[in-house]
């Protein structure tokens, strides 16, 4: 009996840990951005024009929440000769971003939650084209980055033809623009994901941490080939602010850094500290609390294959993988601080 009472009671301290994380995250106190200073693309054949002549922006209607409007018709007001698609659940991503045009592409853009900008931000880079991020998602961390906060930025982004350079975050042969984890994490969005068709997603956030939590179990892996027990490990691309357990933004986002934040299992009763170290908000404290950056990281999973999430979406990698860095590899459209130069 008084073991149950210990598990719910660590249970309910993990989960009241976790919503205060949520909390943080989706409204964190950031000071005012320091803006990415964007230069005027110098080749005019590959500038976007300023009706969005050469762009293709795919809208994910299933982002963000029920009662903030959709981009779309902003979008096709604000760029009328742009390809604005409004993707439906049966259709292939890739094969809407290749399919022919009229004029040549020189812009893809997406609007949607971090996950659907990161998807397309990587296919952007990959075909050498301007990436265009409409902030249309619950916490739009990536477009807040940017200075982009209204899918009007965007637009008048595009129509200026300004952009900044980005670094992208690789592991094997997928890339990342915001964050990738293992251990705890990737269980609870996959616990979310099964249940936010029926409950919704923050509720399912709530319930996924309640339920996975006190199951959880530390990995034995090998972090640049230091044997260690971790319960999470969260790897940003490029530094983030605040320290501690609720990263939030970046003020560089090409500065060729991995953020690295690790929670051990290394010893007894480690989540039970963790957690009232988070609560007390004294991680820098804390044993089994690390922060670290690199610009390159191996993993090798004592379990075998690993479970990942990449911005938010899980999949499945093998029991060794490298996480390095493509520097500046992504051009983004981002508004100018002052009017373009003729």
């Amino acid at each position: 009996m008084a073991g149950r009472y210990r598990r719910w009671l660590g249970a309910a301290a993990a989960l009241g840990a976790g919503a205060a994380w949520v909390r943080r995250a989706k409204g964190p106190g950031r000071p005012d951005p320091a803006r990415p200073r964007p230069q005027r693309i110098p080749d005019p054949d590959a500038r976007p024009s300023p009706d969005g002549t050469g762009v293709r922006i795919v809208v994910n209607p299933s982002s963000g929440p029920a009662w903030r409007e959709s981009p779309l018709d902003a979008l096709r007001e604000g760029l009328p000769a742009a390809d604005v698609h409004e993707l439906t659940p049966d259709e292939d991503l890739v094969e809407i971003v290749d399919r022919p045009t009229d004029a040549p592409l020189v812009a893809l853009g997406a609007a949607g939650g971090d996950g659907t900008l990161g998807a397309v931000a990587v296919l952007a880079a990959e075909r050498d084209l301007t990436f265009v991020a409409v902030p249309a998602g619950t916490l739009n961390h990536l477009a807040r980055d940017l200075g982009l906060d209204t899918a009007e930025d965007a637009i008048a982004a595009v129509r200026a033809g300004t952009a900044v350079h980005m670094d992208l975050g690789t592991v094997g042969d997928r890339c990342f623009v915001n964050t990738l984890t293992l251990g705890g994490y990737s269980t609870i969005v996959d616990r979310r994901e099964q249940l936010e068709g029926i409950i919704g997603k923050w509720p399912a956030l709530v319930v996924a941490l309640a339920w996975e939590l006190p199951r959880m179990r530390p990995l034995h892996v090998e972090i640049d080939g230091e044997p260690m027990r971790v319960w999470l490990a969260w790897i940003g691309n490029c530094r983030y602010e605040p320290d501690g357990f609720a990263p939030s933004w970046r003020t560089s986002l090409d500065d060729g850094l991995l953020d690295i934040r690790l929670v051990h299992g290394r010893e007894r009763r480690s989540r039970t500290r963790l957690v009232l170290a988070a609560l007390a908000g004294r991680l820098d404290r804390c044993s089994v609390y690390e922060e670290r950056t690199a610009t390159a990281l191996s993993i090798r999973s004592h379990h075998g294959p690993l479970r990942l999430a990449a911005d938010g979406e899980t999949f499945d990698a093998p029991a060794s993988i490298e996480v390095a860095k493509r520097p500046r590899a992504l051009l983004v459209a981002v508004p100018p601080l002052t009017s373009p130069s003729r």
